[in-house]
Formats: structure tokens, C-alpha cells, sequence
């Protein structure tokens, strides 16, 4: 049982770090955000916070069931954004794709591509918000 309540906060420390350093590295730029790994993050730290959150209601010790609560919405609202950016950003590159199958000449469009920044920041804002409710409420 110590073994795999290691391997899942492992994995959840793993999820959090492919969020965060995604979104700390890619912060500043306009356009082509890897909202790939950050979906993989987020389905990582969701599925292994679950887990663990079970483990702890199996366990002998009273969970924090607001904080735990509060960290699961969170992180619900941070897979749904980076799911949504991820979708968004495939219709995207598809579309671009079938105009240059097409012949026509596709410009790089940052414009379009800016539209996905609110999901990007949604996702790795509320996935630091998350973190920093990990550590200081007790």
C-alpha cells in the first residue's frame, strides 16, 4: 500500500510539473502553445488526485474534505481548458492544413491562434493556484 501511495504521488508531482513547466516556459509566447502536454498533465494530476483522495478516505486518518474539495474543482476546471485549448488548436492546425492541400497560401494567422490563450492561462494559472493550495493550507 506505501508503494503505490508513493507511485501516485509521484505521478501527481509528475502531472503538476509537465502543467506548470509548460505554462512558466511558454508564458510570453503569442501563439503555439503545447496545450498536448498540458492536457497530459492535467488527465495525470486529476486521475492520480482521485486516487489518492480515495486511498485517504480508505486510510485511518480524517481527510480535509473542503481543501481536498476545493483542489478537485480546480483541477477539473484546469482539464476542461487545457481539453478545450487542445480541441481548439487541433481544428485549428487542421483547417490550415486542408487549405494548404487545397493550394492556397495559409499565413501564419497569430490572431486566431491568440484566441486560445485564455484556455492556456486558465489551465497553468489554476494549476499554480492549485499547487500553492497543496503547500500552505495545512
Amino acid at each position: 500500500m506505501d508503494f503505490l501511495h508513493s507511485l501516485l504521488v509521484a505521478t501527481h508531482l509528475i502531472g503538476a510539473s509537465l502543467l506548470i513547466g509548460t505554462f512558466f516556459v511558454q508564458m510570453r509566447a503569442k501563439a503555439a502553445h503545447n496545450f498536448t502536454i498540458m492536457l497530459v498533465g492535467a488527465s495525470l494530476q486529476l486521475l492520480s488526485g482521485v486516487a489518492l483522495y480515495g486511498m485517504a478516505m480508505a486510510g485511518d486518518g480524517e481527510p480535509n474534505h473542503m481543501k481536498l474539495g476545493i483542489k478537485g474543482l480546480i483541477a477539473v476546471v484546469v482539464f476542461v481548458a487545457a481539453l478545450i485549448g487542445f480541441l481548439r488548436q487541433k481544428a485549428i492546425r487542421k483547417e490550415r492544413a486542408g487549405l494548404k492541400a487545397g493550394g492556397a497560401q495559409v499565413v501564419a494567422d497569430v490572431a486566431l491562434e491568440r484566441k486560445l490563450l485564455p484556455f492556456f492561462h486558465t489551465a497553468g494559472g489554476l494549476a499554480l493556484v492549485n499547487l500553492l493550495i497543496a503547500v500552505f493550507w495545512g
